[in-house]
């Protein structure tokens, strides 16, 4: 079992995610809220967004991954509805900083 420290993070809809640290700090606003009790409340971040965000921050903190593999990633994960790709951007701005 990892000794790794978790996060709780809570989307607008209410769905909670556990998250180990050292990927959500990957995120400018999570990595000032860290030390807080309990819950994280991202109330611009659905959760299916919120999904989406975590699978990105999965796939960037690998390690030995190539350039090559992540930019494959990250084409397919744009793959969206115009609606889902807004809600993935205005997401991204919101947890880059505060």
């Amino acid at each position: 079992m990892s000794s790794e420290k978790l996060l709780t993070l809570k989307t607008s809809d209410g769905a909670e995610f556990q998250i180990e640290e050292a990927v959500a700090v990957r995120s400018q606003l999570i990595k000032n809220m860290a030390e807080a009790e309990g819950a994280i409340h991202l109330p611009n971040v659905r959760s299916d967004t919120m999904i989406k965000v975590i699978e990105y921050w999965k796939k960037h903190s690998e390690k030995g991954i190539s350039e090559d593999e992540l930019n494959t990633f990250d084409k397919n994960l744009v793959k969206l509805h115009h609606s889902d790709l807004f809600e993935l951007v205005v997401a991204a701005n919101f947890l880059a900083d505060r």
